[in-house]
């Protein structure tokens, strides 16, 4: 048995090796590189919304029931819209 193992013997089989299935290697590093972003942007969202979920908590005094109950229902009929006669200017305070 022949244990002696040249440096030519080594690059040639590497090279073979390479040569043989670089296509099968290459798609394996991509298709794993696609997947490790795609978790690391799906774990970046999902703790984004976890963060965001949390709703800080509102009390409703006497004086914000009293302004609510005042504003007016769908069922109210509009008063009419009284526009300024002539020309007029929108972007004017």
């Amino acid at each position: 048995m022949k244990s002696d193992l040249s440096f030519q013997q080594l690059v040639r089989n590497y090279s073979h090796f390479m040569h043989r299935y670089h296509v099968v290697i290459f798609t394996i590093f991509v298709l794993g590189g696609l997947s490790v972003a795609t978790y690391l942007l799906y774990q970046a969202t999902t703790s984004a919304q976890a963060s965001s979920d949390q709703s800080a908590s509102t009390n409703f005094d006497k004086t914000t029931i009293d302004r609510i109950s005042q504003l007016h229902s769908a069922d109210d009929t509009p008063t009419p819209l009284n526009l300024p006669s002539g020309r007029t200017n929108p972007f004017q305070e």
